[in-house]
Protein backbone atom coordinates (compact mmCIF):
# COMPACT_ATOMS: atom_id res chain seq x y z
CA UNK A 1 0.00 0.00 0.00
CA UNK A 2 1.20 3.54 -0.53
CA UNK A 3 3.25 5.14 1.99
CA UNK A 4 3.80 8.69 2.35
CA UNK A 5 6.65 8.69 4.23
CA UNK A 6 8.33 6.13 1.94
CA UNK A 7 7.28 6.83 -1.41
CA UNK A 8 6.98 9.25 -4.21
CA UNK A 9 3.77 10.74 -4.77
CA UNK A 10 0.91 8.24 -5.68
CA UNK A 11 0.44 7.06 -9.09
CA UNK A 12 -2.81 5.68 -11.07
CA UNK A 13 -2.34 2.04 -9.89
CA UNK A 14 -1.45 2.78 -6.30
CA UNK A 15 -4.65 1.95 -5.18
CA UNK A 16 -4.91 -0.33 -2.18
CA UNK A 17 -7.60 -2.85 -1.78
CA UNK A 18 -11.07 -1.95 -2.02
CA UNK A 19 -13.28 -0.28 0.80
CA UNK A 20 -16.88 -2.29 1.68
CA UNK A 21 -18.18 1.10 0.24
CA UNK A 22 -16.12 0.47 -2.80
CA UNK A 23 -17.25 -2.93 -3.21
CA UNK A 24 -21.22 -2.07 -2.61
CA UNK A 25 -22.01 1.29 -3.74
CA UNK A 26 -23.35 2.51 -7.14
CA UNK A 27 -21.62 6.01 -6.65
CA UNK A 28 -22.65 8.62 -9.35
CA UNK A 29 -19.56 10.95 -9.40
CA UNK A 30 -19.26 13.54 -12.66
CA UNK A 31 -16.95 13.17 -15.51
CA UNK A 32 -13.28 14.32 -15.36
CA UNK A 33 -11.40 16.52 -17.62
CA UNK A 34 -8.38 17.08 -19.06
CA UNK A 35 -5.34 19.07 -17.76
CA UNK A 36 -5.19 22.71 -17.97
CA UNK A 37 -2.29 24.16 -18.66
CA UNK A 38 -3.41 27.58 -16.80
CA UNK A 39 -5.61 28.25 -13.61
CA UNK A 40 -6.42 30.77 -11.21
CA UNK A 41 -6.10 27.97 -8.27
CA UNK A 42 -4.34 24.43 -8.54
CA UNK A 43 -5.66 21.37 -5.65
CA UNK A 44 -3.97 18.38 -4.69
CA UNK A 45 -6.43 15.61 -3.72
CA UNK A 46 -9.97 15.14 -4.31
CA UNK A 47 -11.94 13.78 -1.39
CA UNK A 48 -13.93 15.95 0.84
CA UNK A 49 -11.42 19.04 1.66
CA UNK A 50 -9.85 19.15 -1.87
CA UNK A 51 -13.45 19.28 -3.53
CA UNK A 52 -15.12 21.66 -1.18
CA UNK A 53 -12.23 23.98 -1.74
CA UNK A 54 -12.68 23.62 -5.19
CA UNK A 55 -16.47 24.21 -5.06
CA UNK A 56 -15.76 27.81 -3.08
CA UNK A 57 -12.90 28.89 -5.31
CA UNK A 58 -15.55 28.17 -8.47
CA UNK A 59 -18.60 29.55 -6.92
CA UNK A 60 -16.87 32.67 -6.46
CA UNK A 61 -15.75 33.04 -10.32
CA UNK A 62 -12.54 31.65 -10.23
CA UNK A 63 -10.57 29.12 -12.59
CA UNK A 64 -9.99 26.15 -10.52
CA UNK A 65 -8.81 22.61 -11.00
CA UNK A 66 -8.56 19.96 -8.82
CA UNK A 67 -5.60 16.88 -9.21
CA UNK A 68 -5.96 13.76 -8.34
CA UNK A 69 -3.30 10.69 -8.27
CA UNK A 70 -6.14 8.20 -8.75
CA UNK A 71 -9.56 8.11 -8.62
CA UNK A 72 -11.59 11.13 -7.19
CA UNK A 73 -11.80 10.35 -3.45
CA UNK A 74 -9.74 7.26 -3.44
CA UNK A 75 -8.07 8.20 -0.05
CA UNK A 76 -9.88 8.25 3.16
CA UNK A 77 -12.83 10.08 2.03
CA UNK A 78 -14.40 6.77 0.61
CA UNK A 79 -12.28 4.43 3.53
CA UNK A 80 -13.53 5.77 6.44
CA UNK A 81 -16.02 4.74 8.46
CA UNK A 82 -18.71 7.17 7.72
CA UNK A 83 -18.99 8.87 11.69
CA UNK A 84 -20.32 12.71 11.28
CA UNK A 85 -19.32 13.74 14.54
CA UNK A 86 -18.46 17.46 16.17
CA UNK A 87 -14.80 16.29 16.68
CA UNK A 88 -12.67 18.83 17.97
CA UNK A 89 -9.71 16.77 16.93
CA UNK A 90 -7.64 15.08 19.82
CA UNK A 91 -8.98 17.75 22.38
CA UNK A 92 -11.75 18.14 24.31
CA UNK A 93 -13.60 21.89 24.65
CA UNK A 94 -12.90 21.73 28.38
CA UNK A 95 -9.38 21.20 27.11
CA UNK A 96 -9.56 24.30 24.61
CA UNK A 97 -11.02 26.39 27.33
CA UNK A 98 -7.85 25.71 29.64
CA UNK A 99 -5.35 26.66 26.54
CA UNK A 100 -7.04 29.37 25.00
CA UNK A 101 -10.32 30.56 27.18
CA UNK A 102 -13.66 29.63 26.92
CA UNK A 103 -14.82 31.96 24.01
CA UNK A 104 -12.27 30.50 21.84
CA UNK A 105 -13.55 27.08 23.11
CA UNK A 106 -16.91 28.70 22.10
CA UNK A 107 -15.33 29.47 19.13
CA UNK A 108 -14.54 26.02 18.14
CA UNK A 109 -17.82 24.23 19.20
CA UNK A 110 -19.54 26.79 16.97
CA UNK A 111 -17.43 26.09 13.72
CA UNK A 112 -18.01 22.60 13.89
CA UNK A 113 -21.70 22.84 14.00
CA UNK A 114 -21.22 25.00 10.54
CA UNK A 115 -19.03 21.66 9.15
CA UNK A 116 -21.46 19.71 9.83
CA UNK A 117 -24.27 21.77 8.36
CA UNK A 118 -22.39 22.06 5.14
CA UNK A 119 -22.35 18.14 5.23
CA UNK A 120 -26.19 18.40 5.95
CA UNK A 121 -26.64 20.54 2.79
CA UNK A 122 -24.20 18.23 0.80
CA UNK A 123 -26.14 14.86 1.56
CA UNK A 124 -29.59 16.95 0.57
CA UNK A 125 -27.51 16.88 -2.78
CA UNK A 126 -27.86 12.80 -3.11
CA UNK A 127 -30.22 11.32 -4.30
CA UNK A 128 -30.08 8.87 -1.49
CA UNK A 129 -28.89 10.82 0.95
CA UNK A 130 -26.23 9.34 1.48
CA UNK A 131 -27.60 6.18 3.65
CA UNK A 132 -27.60 8.84 6.57
CA UNK A 133 -28.53 7.67 9.91
CA UNK A 134 -29.45 9.86 12.67
CA UNK A 135 -29.31 8.26 15.54
CA UNK A 136 -26.29 10.25 16.86
CA UNK A 137 -22.73 9.36 18.02
CA UNK A 138 -22.48 7.25 20.98
CA UNK A 139 -19.12 7.65 23.09
CA UNK A 140 -18.95 4.53 25.77
CA UNK A 141 -17.05 4.09 28.47
CA UNK A 142 -15.18 0.63 27.65
CA UNK A 143 -13.97 -0.18 31.90
CA UNK A 144 -15.76 1.50 35.01
CA UNK A 145 -12.43 3.63 35.45
CA UNK A 146 -13.05 5.65 32.45
CA UNK A 147 -17.33 6.49 33.47
CA UNK A 148 -15.82 9.40 35.71
CA UNK A 149 -13.71 10.89 33.36
CA UNK A 150 -16.53 10.79 30.56
CA UNK A 151 -19.48 11.95 33.28
CA UNK A 152 -16.90 14.78 33.40
CA UNK A 153 -16.70 15.84 29.87
CA UNK A 154 -20.76 15.16 29.92
CA UNK A 155 -20.78 18.48 32.50
CA UNK A 156 -18.21 20.37 30.32
CA UNK A 157 -20.57 20.14 26.87
CA UNK A 158 -23.57 20.98 28.72
CA UNK A 159 -21.90 24.27 30.00
CA UNK A 160 -20.73 24.75 26.35
CA UNK A 161 -24.17 23.99 25.60
CA UNK A 162 -24.18 21.11 23.30
CA UNK A 163 -26.94 18.67 22.59
CA UNK A 164 -25.44 15.55 24.44
CA UNK A 165 -27.06 13.26 26.38
CA UNK A 166 -25.76 10.86 29.66
CA UNK A 167 -26.35 7.47 29.26
CA UNK A 168 -25.96 5.27 32.71
CA UNK A 169 -25.43 1.52 32.33
CA UNK A 170 -29.33 0.95 32.82
CA UNK A 171 -30.03 3.14 29.29
CA UNK A 172 -27.47 2.25 27.56
CA UNK A 173 -28.26 -1.26 27.78
CA UNK A 174 -30.88 -0.52 25.84
CA UNK A 175 -28.88 0.08 22.70
CA UNK A 176 -25.65 -1.75 23.02
CA UNK A 177 -25.65 -5.45 24.60
CA UNK A 178 -21.79 -5.67 25.77
CA UNK A 179 -19.34 -6.18 28.74
CA UNK A 180 -17.17 -3.51 27.83
CA UNK A 181 -19.89 -0.72 27.66
CA UNK A 182 -20.80 0.50 30.94
CA UNK A 183 -21.89 4.62 30.06
CA UNK A 184 -21.58 6.86 27.36
CA UNK A 185 -22.67 10.10 26.04
CA UNK A 186 -24.59 10.27 23.00
CA UNK A 187 -24.25 13.49 20.68
CA UNK A 188 -27.77 13.62 19.56
CA UNK A 189 -26.78 15.97 16.76
CA UNK A 190 -24.86 13.80 15.31
CA UNK A 191 -24.96 10.84 12.51
CA UNK A 192 -23.58 7.94 9.48
CA UNK A 193 -23.66 8.03 6.02
CA UNK A 194 -21.89 6.07 3.33
CA UNK A 195 -18.66 8.15 2.87
CA UNK A 196 -18.56 7.19 -0.89
CA UNK A 197 -22.06 8.39 -1.87
CA UNK A 198 -21.00 11.95 0.11
CA UNK A 199 -17.49 12.23 -1.80
CA UNK A 200 -19.83 11.60 -5.19
CA UNK A 201 -22.40 14.10 -3.91
CA UNK A 202 -19.26 16.37 -2.97
CA UNK A 203 -18.36 16.06 -6.30
CA UNK A 204 -20.97 17.04 -8.18
CA UNK A 205 -21.25 20.08 -6.46
CA UNK A 206 -17.71 21.37 -7.17
CA UNK A 207 -18.28 20.33 -10.95
CA UNK A 208 -21.59 22.06 -11.03
CA UNK A 209 -19.69 25.45 -9.60
CA UNK A 210 -17.85 25.22 -12.27
CA UNK A 211 -14.53 23.05 -10.97
CA UNK A 212 -12.32 20.76 -13.41
CA UNK A 213 -11.61 17.49 -11.86
CA UNK A 214 -8.73 15.98 -13.50
CA UNK A 215 -8.13 12.34 -12.06
CA UNK A 216 -5.50 9.75 -12.73
CA UNK A 217 -2.86 12.80 -12.34
CA UNK A 218 -0.47 12.69 -9.46
CA UNK A 219 1.23 16.23 -9.11
CA UNK A 220 5.14 14.86 -9.27
CA UNK A 221 6.64 18.05 -8.55
CA UNK A 222 5.20 21.98 -7.03
CA UNK A 223 7.71 24.99 -7.20
CA UNK A 224 6.67 28.36 -5.85
CA UNK A 225 7.41 31.01 -8.67
CA UNK A 226 6.94 34.21 -6.27
CA UNK A 227 4.87 37.20 -8.07
CA UNK A 228 4.60 34.29 -11.04
CA UNK A 229 2.39 31.84 -9.11
CA UNK A 230 3.05 27.83 -9.09
CA UNK A 231 4.63 25.51 -11.25
CA UNK A 232 3.41 22.22 -11.13
CA UNK A 233 4.24 18.91 -12.93
CA UNK A 234 1.93 16.38 -13.16
CA UNK A 235 1.61 13.14 -15.04
CA UNK A 236 -0.34 14.67 -17.35
CA UNK A 237 1.78 17.65 -18.59
CA UNK A 238 2.78 20.51 -16.64
CA UNK A 239 0.68 23.19 -14.90
CA UNK A 240 0.83 27.16 -13.59
CA UNK A 241 -1.33 28.37 -11.19
CA UNK A 242 -1.93 31.68 -9.55
CA UNK A 243 -1.90 29.69 -5.85
CA UNK A 244 -1.32 26.21 -5.08
CA UNK A 245 -4.10 24.63 -2.27
CA UNK A 246 -2.74 21.24 -0.68
CA UNK A 247 -6.03 18.81 0.20
CA UNK A 248 -4.26 15.40 0.19
CA UNK A 249 -3.93 15.53 4.46
CA UNK A 250 -2.48 11.85 5.46
CA UNK A 251 -1.78 10.83 2.20
CA UNK A 252 0.49 13.87 1.18
CA UNK A 253 4.31 12.56 0.04
CA UNK A 254 7.20 13.02 2.13
CA UNK A 255 8.87 13.38 -1.18
CA UNK A 256 6.82 16.54 -3.05
CA UNK A 257 6.60 18.70 -0.08
CA UNK A 258 8.92 17.42 2.69
CA UNK A 259 8.71 20.53 5.23
CA UNK A 260 4.90 20.06 4.67
CA UNK A 261 4.82 16.23 5.21
CA UNK A 262 7.24 16.63 8.56
CA UNK A 263 4.34 18.18 9.86
CA UNK A 264 2.26 14.87 9.88
CA UNK A 265 2.54 11.98 11.39
CA UNK A 266 0.31 9.49 8.71
CA UNK A 267 -1.30 6.62 10.95
CA UNK A 268 -2.80 3.68 9.40
CA UNK A 269 -6.88 3.12 10.60
CA UNK A 270 -8.26 0.02 9.54
CA UNK A 271 -11.61 -1.99 9.24
CA UNK A 272 -13.13 -5.19 9.16
CA UNK A 273 -16.82 -6.19 8.20
CA UNK A 274 -18.40 -9.21 9.22
CA UNK A 275 -20.50 -11.41 6.75
CA UNK A 276 -24.36 -9.87 7.27
CA UNK A 277 -25.54 -11.40 10.88
CA UNK A 278 -28.76 -13.27 10.99
CA UNK A 279 -31.68 -11.46 13.34
CA UNK A 280 -30.13 -13.59 15.99
CA UNK A 281 -26.82 -12.50 15.85
CA UNK A 282 -28.12 -8.85 15.71
CA UNK A 283 -30.72 -9.18 18.14
CA UNK A 284 -28.22 -10.58 20.97
CA UNK A 285 -26.09 -7.14 20.15
CA UNK A 286 -28.96 -4.69 20.71
CA UNK A 287 -27.48 -2.36 18.22
CA UNK A 288 -29.28 -0.55 15.79
CA UNK A 289 -27.64 0.54 12.02
CA UNK A 290 -29.08 4.03 13.42
CA UNK A 291 -25.90 4.77 15.87
CA UNK A 292 -22.59 5.43 15.36
CA UNK A 293 -20.16 4.12 18.53
CA UNK A 294 -16.66 4.94 19.45
CA UNK A 295 -14.90 3.52 22.78
CA UNK A 296 -13.10 5.81 25.04
CA UNK A 297 -9.43 3.57 24.66
CA UNK A 298 -6.24 5.63 23.58
CA UNK A 299 -6.44 3.52 20.92
CA UNK A 300 -10.28 3.85 19.51
CA UNK A 301 -12.27 0.93 18.60
CA UNK A 302 -14.94 2.61 16.60
CA UNK A 303 -18.34 0.38 15.02
CA UNK A 304 -21.77 0.66 13.76
CA UNK A 305 -23.98 -1.91 12.28
CA UNK A 306 -24.65 -0.86 8.45
CA UNK A 307 -28.01 -1.09 6.68
CA UNK A 308 -27.11 -4.33 5.15
CA UNK A 309 -27.18 -6.02 9.02
CA UNK A 310 -23.18 -6.21 8.46
CA UNK A 311 -20.90 -5.16 11.14
CA UNK A 312 -18.49 -2.46 10.77
CA UNK A 313 -15.81 -2.76 13.33
CA UNK A 314 -12.34 -0.69 12.95
CA UNK A 315 -9.60 0.68 15.04
CA UNK A 316 -5.98 1.11 14.50
CA UNK A 317 -3.83 -1.33 11.88
CA UNK A 318 -0.18 -1.41 10.72
CA UNK A 319 2.24 1.21 10.95
CA UNK A 320 4.08 0.71 7.60
CA UNK A 321 2.31 1.10 4.81
CA UNK A 322 3.79 -2.10 3.51
CA UNK A 323 2.45 -4.27 5.67
CA UNK A 324 -1.33 -2.65 6.10
CA UNK A 325 -3.02 -5.38 4.26
CA UNK A 326 -1.42 -8.47 6.42
CA UNK A 327 -4.10 -10.51 7.78
CA UNK A 328 -2.79 -10.48 11.41
CA UNK A 329 -4.30 -6.97 11.80
CA UNK A 330 -7.58 -7.66 10.37
CA UNK A 331 -7.59 -10.59 12.96
CA UNK A 332 -6.30 -8.63 15.74
CA UNK A 333 -9.95 -6.14 14.65
CA UNK A 334 -11.90 -9.61 14.87
CA UNK A 335 -10.32 -10.16 18.01
CA UNK A 336 -11.43 -6.94 19.61
CA UNK A 337 -14.90 -7.28 18.19
CA UNK A 338 -15.32 -10.64 20.28
CA UNK A 339 -14.43 -8.84 23.19
CA UNK A 340 -16.70 -6.28 23.06
CA UNK A 341 -19.92 -8.45 21.80
CA UNK A 342 -18.82 -12.29 23.05
CA UNK A 343 -21.94 -13.19 21.44
CA UNK A 344 -20.43 -13.04 17.66
CA UNK A 345 -17.87 -15.40 18.17
CA UNK A 346 -19.11 -17.92 16.12
CA UNK A 347 -17.99 -15.25 13.47
CA UNK A 348 -14.61 -16.24 12.60
CA UNK A 349 -13.84 -14.99 9.31
CA UNK A 350 -14.48 -11.14 7.86
CA UNK A 351 -16.06 -9.70 4.75
CA UNK A 352 -13.82 -6.90 3.78
CA UNK A 353 -10.54 -5.63 5.48
CA UNK A 354 -8.98 -2.16 4.17
CA UNK A 355 -7.28 0.71 5.77
CA UNK A 356 -6.65 4.62 5.01
CA UNK A 357 -4.20 6.78 6.14
CA UNK A 358 -5.07 9.53 8.82
CA UNK A 359 -2.81 12.51 9.39
CA UNK A 360 -2.28 13.61 12.87
CA UNK A 361 -0.72 16.57 14.13
CA UNK A 362 2.13 16.94 16.71
CA UNK A 363 -0.31 19.25 19.43
CA UNK A 364 -3.35 17.29 18.36
CA UNK A 365 -5.43 19.46 15.88
CA UNK A 366 -5.81 20.88 12.58
CA UNK A 367 -4.38 23.64 10.46
CA UNK A 368 -5.70 25.48 8.01
CA UNK A 369 -4.34 28.49 5.74
CA UNK A 370 -0.75 29.45 4.10
CA UNK A 371 1.40 27.27 4.18
CA UNK A 372 4.31 29.23 2.01
CA UNK A 373 4.66 31.28 -0.35
CA UNK A 374 1.35 30.67 -3.01
CA UNK A 375 0.80 27.18 -1.11
CA UNK A 376 -1.66 26.67 1.12
CA UNK A 377 -2.32 23.96 3.01
CA UNK A 378 -5.11 21.88 5.29
CA UNK A 379 -3.83 18.93 7.74
CA UNK A 380 -3.97 17.12 10.87
CA UNK A 381 -7.42 15.87 11.16
CA UNK A 382 -6.71 13.50 13.65
CA UNK A 383 -8.92 11.08 12.54
CA UNK A 384 -12.22 13.13 12.87
CA UNK A 385 -12.13 14.66 9.60
CA UNK A 386 -15.52 13.85 7.58
CA UNK A 387 -17.02 17.00 9.07
CA UNK A 388 -14.12 19.23 9.53
CA UNK A 389 -12.67 18.27 6.52
CA UNK A 390 -15.66 19.81 3.98
CA UNK A 391 -15.58 23.26 6.30
CA UNK A 392 -11.85 23.30 6.49
CA UNK A 393 -11.63 22.94 2.42
CA UNK A 394 -14.14 25.81 2.05
CA UNK A 395 -12.04 27.87 4.61
CA UNK A 396 -8.70 26.98 2.89
CA UNK A 397 -10.59 28.49 -0.32
CA UNK A 398 -11.32 31.33 1.59
CA UNK A 399 -7.88 32.07 3.23
CA UNK A 400 -6.23 31.46 -0.86
CA UNK A 401 -8.97 34.50 -1.55
CA UNK A 402 -7.34 36.78 0.62
CA UNK A 403 -10.34 36.36 3.11
CA UNK A 404 -10.04 36.71 7.05
CA UNK A 405 -10.59 33.87 8.83
CA UNK A 406 -11.91 33.02 12.29
CA UNK A 407 -9.70 34.20 14.58
CA UNK A 408 -9.41 30.38 16.00
CA UNK A 409 -6.48 28.31 16.54
CA UNK A 410 -6.81 26.77 13.48
CA UNK A 411 -6.57 28.82 11.41
CA UNK A 412 -4.14 31.45 13.00
CA UNK A 413 -0.71 29.22 13.38
CA UNK A 414 0.95 26.75 11.01
CA UNK A 415 1.95 22.84 11.83
CA UNK A 416 4.30 22.53 14.03
CA UNK A 417 6.86 20.16 12.27
CA UNK A 418 7.75 17.25 14.50
CA UNK A 419 11.16 17.10 15.99
CA UNK A 420 13.32 13.88 15.05
CA UNK A 421 11.06 13.12 12.37
CA UNK A 422 12.80 9.93 10.97
CA UNK A 423 11.93 8.94 14.08
CA UNK A 424 8.08 9.40 13.72
CA UNK A 425 6.96 5.68 13.65
CA UNK A 426 9.20 4.73 16.22
CA UNK A 427 7.54 6.84 18.24
CA UNK A 428 4.49 5.29 17.09
CA UNK A 429 5.07 2.11 18.00
CA UNK A 430 6.50 2.99 21.54
CA UNK A 431 2.61 5.11 21.59
CA UNK A 432 0.74 2.29 20.43
CA UNK A 433 2.75 -0.19 23.54
CA UNK A 434 2.17 2.01 25.98
CA UNK A 435 -1.82 2.44 25.14
CA UNK A 436 -2.32 -0.83 24.94
CA UNK A 437 -0.97 -0.96 28.52
CA UNK A 438 -3.13 1.44 29.34
CA UNK A 439 -6.39 0.42 27.31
Amino acid sequence: MYDPLVNAPPGPHDAPGASYWQLHTQAEFPQCTDTPEDVDFAVIGGGYTGLNAARTLAENGHSVAVFEANNLAWGCSSRNAGFVMKSTGRLGLSAWAERFGEDVAKGIAQEHGLGLRLIEKTIEECPEHCQRQSGGYIKVAHKLASVTPLQQQYDSLRQFEQPVEWLDNSALSQVIDSPQAHAALRFTDCFAVNPLLLAAATARRAAKAGAQLVEHCPVTSAASLGKKGVYLETAKGNVRARKLLVCSNGYTSQQLLPKLASCSLPVLSSIITTPPLSQEQADSIRLSPEYAIMDTRILKYYFRLLPDNRLLFGGRGAIQGKNAEDPVFAKRLLKAMHQTFPQLKGITQWDNFWSGWVSVSLDDYPRVGKFSDNIYASMGYCGAGVSFSALAGQRLAECAMGAALPKLPYYQSQLKPFPLPKFRRLAQWLYYHYGRLLD
